[in-house]
């Protein structure tokens, strides 16, 4: 469920800097863009990484579920939910500069 959402987060990341190059060219917008996008990039590997590993624990390990895995899944959990946060903030953003342009 979260790689899929990661996933349309990457596309609409994608979007908006194309949005960005077209029609708004700041550099500093663009970079925070980018960065956004290694961001989601790198959480969606880490969340990869995660499931992999609990799938193999729970095959093959003698550990039981617990706090260890509980700890690692909420670290993912709270990182996925900055990337939305910030995601928020810079289509605000991007959607302010549209208007300004527009207006001039």
């Amino acid at each position: 469920m979260w790689g899929r959402l990661l996933e349309d987060i990457n596309v609409e990341l994608g979007d908006l800097i194309k949005l960005e190059k077209q029609m708004i060219n700041n550099l500093k917008l663009a970079g925070t863009l980018q960065a956004l996008r290694r961001d989601v990039i790198l959480c969606t590997a880490g969340f990869c990484k995660f499931e992999q590993e609990f799938q193999k624990e729970l095959e093959y390990g003698k550990n039981e579920y617990g706090d260890l895995h509980i700890q690692l899944m909420e670290k993912n959990r709270m990182r996925y939910l900055k990337i939305v946060e910030n995601l928020t903030m810079l289509k605000r953003n991007v959607h302010q500069r549209l208007l300004e342009k527009r207006i001039k």
